[in-house]
């Protein structure tokens, strides 16, 4: 399903970000991954091979037309995962010049580049490659050290919340808290108290420092709790850490088999991106896809604030409520600035923009937030929406958790 998922996006991601047909698919675009592995995936239950991310970041770029903008750029530092990854491209893709791929960037025209190295060596790689939009996505074994996040967010996002460039982030959840031998993961202590650990879970809390790229997540989640509840709080802090560098991050649960977890960070500063993804994900694992009534909000909202809205009728509406609207509709968590994408395209000025933010604010759909980043110097006032007031007033519920499916009971 994860595939599936990713492979659908892949194509809508690049539709949109391409520029679309009415621009010809002309705007250059990129789809990195990481830890790009073979491109196929056999699953033992059923004995189906099917295609990986990165064989569905091929097909899109090798069997689609008007895809010459796109590059598609494969990491992969295991050897025999390498050899692999060439081999299926061989089979599948025979036009495709795997000396060029896998050759120098500089003498590479086929929009195809396979690297074979370390995540480190990979970057440095990549760095030289004109990228245009592009789309990261990290799918270790077990988890991304922090430095790793932190240098490819360096170099793509240089201003507050800059859009054109998004992740997603795999994080194995659950072992975390039952183990994964085959990885040498021993299950996270439950006391803080470094003296009551055992050599094994010293390296497992050395491991988890090395995710957040500091140690303060010790406090919230190396407690006696269930590991229900450590496993929500683990998903929580990580997604506090990544919005270091993105405004709207969404954890996206799977359940592959019973008592196992995991969870794909979609990490983005575009509304559109998160919206989309949160689509794609609803449908695949039949979650509720949130639509709110608009009709029926705004005849309340002009209720509520007879004297703010009295100008207006018919289909005009204030730039205040198509700015709540959006932020209700489709920012992950509420959270809005002056300088969001969508709010660009309601208004041009951004004093104009504060402006409407603060009228919310004053009529309490929005809070003011302390910044949720130090990556910039140059941050604005950030509101996140206060869904008791927007219940109270508009009627509308805040969009439900989402779900993973869960895994199919084989019939005996």
């Amino acid at each position: 399903m994860k595939c599936e998922i990713l492979g659908e996006y892949y194509n809508a991601w690049w539709g949109i970000t391409s520029g679309g047909e009415s621009k010809q698919n002309r705007l250059a675009t990129s789809i990195i991954e990481l830890n790009a592995g073979s491109s196929e995936d056999y699953i033992e239950e059923t004995g189906e091979t099917i295609p990986g991310s990165s064989g569905h970041a091929l097909e899109l770029k090798l069997n689609r037309e008007a895809t010459s903008k796109l590059k598609v750029i494969l990491v992969e530092e295991d050897n025999e995962c390498f050899d692999h990854l060439k081999s299926v491209i061989g089979r599948k893709w025979a036009g495709l010049d795997i000396t060029k791929a896998e050759g120098p960037a500089s003498a590479n025209d086929t929009g195809v580049f396979l690297l074979s190295s370390s995540l480190d060596d990979a970057i440095d790689t990549i760095e030289g490659i004109p990228l245009g939009n592009s789309l990261f996505f990290f799918d270790p074994l077990l988890y991304v050290p922090w430095g790793e996040i932190e240098r490819v967010a360096r170099k793509r996002i240089k201003a507050y919340y800059l859009p054109r460039t998004e992740f997603i982030v795999f994080l194995f959840t659950s072992d975390w808290f039952v183990g994964r031998p085959k990885l040498g993961v021993a299950p996270l202590p439950r006391r803080i108290e470094a003296s009551a650990w055992d050599k094994n879970e010293q390296e497992s809390v050395s491991k988890m420092d090395n995710l957040f790229g500091m140690k303060s997540w010790r406090e919230e989640i190396l407690t006696n709790e269930s590991d229900k509840q450590r496993g929500d709080k683990l998903v929580a802090a990580y997604r506090r850490r990544l919005h270091k560098w993105f405004r709207y991050v969404v954890p996206m649960p799977f359940k592959p088999r019973d008592g196992q977890l995991y969870h794909l960070f979609m990490c983005s500063n575009y509304e559109l991106g998160i919206t989309l993804t949160k689509r794609f994900y609803s449908e695949y694992t039949r979650n509720d896809i949130y639509s709110p009534d608009n009709t029926a909000a705004f005849a309340r909202f002009k209720a509520a604030h007879p004297n703010f809205t009295k100008l207006y009728s018919g289909n005009h509406r204030p730039l205040a409520w198509k700015m709540l609207w959006a932020v209700i509709r489709n920012h992950e968590e509420g959270l809005c600035d002056i300088r969001c994408d969508d709010f660009r395209g309601f208004e041009e000025n951004w004093q104009v923009r504060l402006a409407a933010l603060q009228t919310l604010q004053v009529f309490g759909y929005l809070t003011k937030e302390e910044p949720l980043t130090d990556a910039w110097p140059d941050t604005v006032p950030l509101y996140r929406l206060d869904w008791d007031v927007v219940q109270k007033y508009l009627g509308i519920r805040p969009p439900k958790p989402l779900s993973p499916l869960e895994p199919k009971v084989p019939v005996s």
